[in-house]
């Protein structure tokens, strides 16, 4: 009796210690921040990063009562800058020209991308699907997990009406991806214009409205197109 129970913990802690290589070894980011998308339906539910791959587990939903297709063009890309990976496995969805049609009006799908791994070193990325026709594309995902944090709080301040500790937070997260990250650099003075001008700090708001204007970056020019038509 005792040997069958020693074998049993034995196997127990073997299967632990491989479910703690395997985290160690691979790393899941739910719902990851990002600072503009193409489709206001499409989300990235989940980024699984580890040493043989980079995956995004993604969800469209269909905004159509009648009709409504989807697929994913097999030239889309993980960029950084200079650093370009192409999607080597698409799972879930058609690859276009095929696609996928939607049967009713609030349908989702959900599909997965598969890329070859990224460096270590990428915090933020784009996602770009190179096509002719309706091509999506995020820009500013979150892929770093105490940098969502960050964002999560500061975002969840602003969003449940407590303007002035979301001020603050985005002010302190500001300072801490300034001249590194600059799409979230750009994120975080559009927040900080947008609780300036809820608060009715014209002034203020006047000032960081022309700091995001001075960004030559693409996402502060859509930043700033969106702050401007509120």
């Amino acid at each position: 009796m005792n040997i069958i129970i020693m074998n049993k913990l034995t196997f127990q802690f073997q299967v632990i210690l491989l479910f703690l290589s395997f985290s160690a070894l691979s790393q899941t980011i739910v719902a990851p921040n990002f600072v503009l998308k193409s489709h206001e339906t499409l989300e990235v539910m989940r980024v699984i990063r580890n040493d043989e791959s980079f995956t995004l587990h993604m969800l469209i939903r269909n905004r159509l009562h009648e009709g409504g297709n989807f697929c994913v063009d097999k030239n889309t890309f993980i960029k950084d800058g200079e650093r370009e990976y192409k999607v080597k496995a698409i799972e879930g969805i058609p690859e276009c020209p095929e696609k996928y049609n939607f049967s009713y009006f609030g349908e989702s799908l959900q599909f997965y991308l598969h890329f070859p791994p990224v460096e270590k070193d990428l915090n933020v990325i784009d996602i770009e699907e190179e096509c002719s026709n309706n091509c999506f594309w995020i820009k500013g995902l979150v892929i770093d997990p105490g940098l969502n944090e960050s964002i999560f709080i500061a975002y969840d301040y602003y969003e449940t009406g407590f303007l002035t500790e979301g001020l603050q937070a985005y002010k302190d997260l500001l300072e801490e991806v300034k001249g590194q990250l600059p799409a979230i650099e750009a994120s975080c003075i559009f927040y900080i214009a947008k609780i300036l001008q809820e608060l009715g700090n014209t002034e203020e708001y006047d000032e960081w409205r022309d700091k995001l204007s001075s960004m030559e970056i693409e996402e502060a020019k859509l930043l700033l197109r969106n702050l401007e038509q509120e």
